[in-house]
């Protein structure tokens, strides 16, 4: 989320969401999204989310004390280091250097390490899937 520049493609749905949508989905702004997935949880990441806590009741957690590190103590207990562990899982960092130039992105084709691998795996499928 940057300002007005909200988007979420849901390709399930098959759709795309801004602002509106995602409030109307999750029940929470946008900027709570990473907080509101820490609490439930989520299957395609990994992580198990806070036993006991569904879409509803994180909604509702977040619409009254909003982010989780300004959470009462007692609201999550001895479950709120995890919670916090979580928000960093789901929190997608802008921070990162990704890289200078698009060109750096362009496949080369396999290294000696991966040919390496496939050979220590014992499967040379692997190496001839990945010629170009």
């Amino acid at each position: 989320m940057r300002g007005d520049r909200v988007v979420q493609v849901d390709r399930k749905a098959k759709t795309i969401r801004n602002a509106a949508g995602v409030r109307e989905k999750f029940g929470v702004e946008p900027g709570l999204i990473p907080d509101f997935l820490a609490l439930v949880g989520d299957a395609a990441d990994g992580y198990p989310g806070i036993p006991g806590i569904g879409a509803v009741t994180a909604a509702r957690l977040l619409n009254q004390h909003g982010r989780i590190e300004d959470f009462p103590a007692k609201v999550l207990g001895d479950k709120r280091e995890r919670a916090l562990l979580f928000k960093t899982l789901a929190t997608l960092r802008t921070d990162a250097r990704l890289f200078q130039d698009v060109d750096e992105l362009r496949w080369r084709g396999p290294t000696k390490a991966f040919a390496a691998c496939a050979e220590r795996l014992g499967d040379a499928r692997l190496l001839d899937r990945c010629r170009f």
